[in-house]
Order: structure tokens, then sequence, then C-alpha cells
């Protein structure tokens, strides 16, 4: 697995504080279910997450926190009937936000423990794998 880092773009007049990246995983899972127009969206939605000052308690989007990670959750428009759910981690030393995760929600139950399980591996994966870019940049 690998994290692919990017810079935020700007949404409207908002500047970026926080980079972006994803595990190859996530992105995988989501285009498992959305066209390319609602992934646009989400990506979208992630630059929005990277202008707030803590992207922990955003005040543009619905987050909610899960063991060591977020819950980033959407519905509608664009998504249709789709009840979306991102998972992402915070590492606030390097001012960056990973997406973990992506699943179409479809039970009216708490996340799952499989889910939980999974993402909390993922974490594991992302954290090592920021740990050793952060090691391997210094001299």
């Amino acid at each position: 697995m690998d994290v692919r880092t990017r810079a935020a773009t700007s949404s409207g007049e908002q500047t970026p504080l926080w980079n972006l990246g994803y595990l190859d995983a996530a992105e995988k899972d989501a285009r498992k279910f959305l066209n390319d127009d609602q992934y646009a969206y989400v990506v979208e939605l992630f630059d929005q997450l990277a202008c707030e000052q803590n992207p922990r308690l955003s005040h543009t989007q619905d987050v909610r926190p899960i063991d060591q990670f977020f819950e980033l959750r959407d519905k509608g428009g664009i998504l249709g009937k789709i009840n979306l759910r991102v998972y992402f981690a915070v590492f606030d030393d390097e001012r960056l936000l990973i997406a973990l995760g992506c699943r179409k929600k479809e039970e009216e139950d708490q996340v799952p423990a499989f889910v939980v399980a999974k993402m909390r591996n993922r974490f594991r994966v992302a954290e090592e794998l920021t740990k050793n870019s952060r090691t391997q940049e210094r001299p």
C-alpha cells in the first residue's frame, strides 16, 4: 500500500491549511461505486476539509471521530442515493490528512466492526508510511 500526496486546491476564498494524501486502497474503494463526477465531488469535499483550521471539528462537513481516525459523511446531491463514508486520519506534525478508505453505507447501525478493523489497519499503514517519509527527509 502506498500513500499518495497532493496539495489541496483553494476552495473559493479559502486557502488550504492542510496537505492531502490517500492510500491507493482508498481510491480503489471509491472507484467501485462512484462515477467520475461523484469521485471529483468527493475530492472537492476533501479540498474543503483541508481549508479548515481543525478538520476534526469541521464547520463545513459532517465529520465524526471513530477510534484513531475520522469519518466524513455525505449523501444526496450528485451522490444520489449513495450514503457516503470516507475514513481519514489526521497527522498534525505533517499538517496532513490521509484518506484511509471509502464506502457506501447500506446498514442503519453503527460502523460495522469489520470496517473499523480494516480502517484501523490502514491507519497503522499510513502512520508507518508517514513516519518513514519523515525519517528519509532528515539528513
